[in-house]
């Protein structure tokens, strides 16, 4: 025997599905089998237009200059192979020492469709064979690591990559077990540059 539970008497655990509009609350259904210890799980209808999407609508910052605030941030830098030597050098005559470098195969608007290197077009697949940059920075040297990486990895031509900007909750060095700014110095690095001068 089904009986019909009415919006107000949600527990707890269903009560955010009050402030959803696309959930029907009629719909949902607490069946009783024996005793009232055994509860089976509520079974839920959207109310959707039709033509609707069924995925959800997620809407961008308004600001266009918009940062999620944070002490630190990963730069994931998806670049050419032989723009790599470039921009690591780049970033090390600028101090920033810590770099982890991955080779990886994807592909963007350019469609997995040829990457030409010395003049020759080459593919082997529909994936085109990239690599990641990771450097994890203070928040006030971001804007400098962003540009420097631009300056050095573009060519220009469709498939110079792509940057992505990544908050980081905290850094922790291992050895030591330090924490915060402490752990993400390195000496002589970019922060030791600042300070010193």
């Amino acid at each position: 025997m089904a009986r019909m539970v009415k919006p107000g008497a949600l527990s707890p655990l269903y009560s955010h599905l009050n402030e959803h509009s696309l959930v029907d609350l009629s719909s949902i259904r607490t069946k009783l089998k024996g005793s009232a210890s055994h509860f089976s799980y509520p079974n839920v209808t959207l109310k959707r237009p039709r033509n609707a999407s069924i995925l959800p609508v997620i809407r961008a910052q308004t600001s266009a200059e918009y940062i999620p605030d944070s002490k630190f941030y990963k730069v994931e830098a998806i670049v050419r192979p032989w723009r790599v030597q470039k921009v690591s050098s780049a970033l090390l005559k600028m101090g920033i020492r810590g770099v982890t470098v991955s080779d990886v195969r994807g592909f963007g608007s350019q469609g997995g469709s040829t990457e030409r290197q010395g003049g020759s077009e080459f593919s082997e697949d529909n994936f085109v064979a990239k690599v990641k940059m990771e450097i994890v920075v203070c928040k006030d040297q971001v804007e400098a690591v962003i540009d420097k990486i631009i300056e050095e990895a573009r060519t220009g031509e469709i498939g110079d990559g792509k940057i992505f900007l990544v908050p980081v909750s905290d850094v922790i060095r291992i050895r030591t077990g330090e924490r915060g700014e402490k752990a993400e110095r390195m000496t002589g690095g970019r922060s030791d540059r600042l300070s010193s001068a």
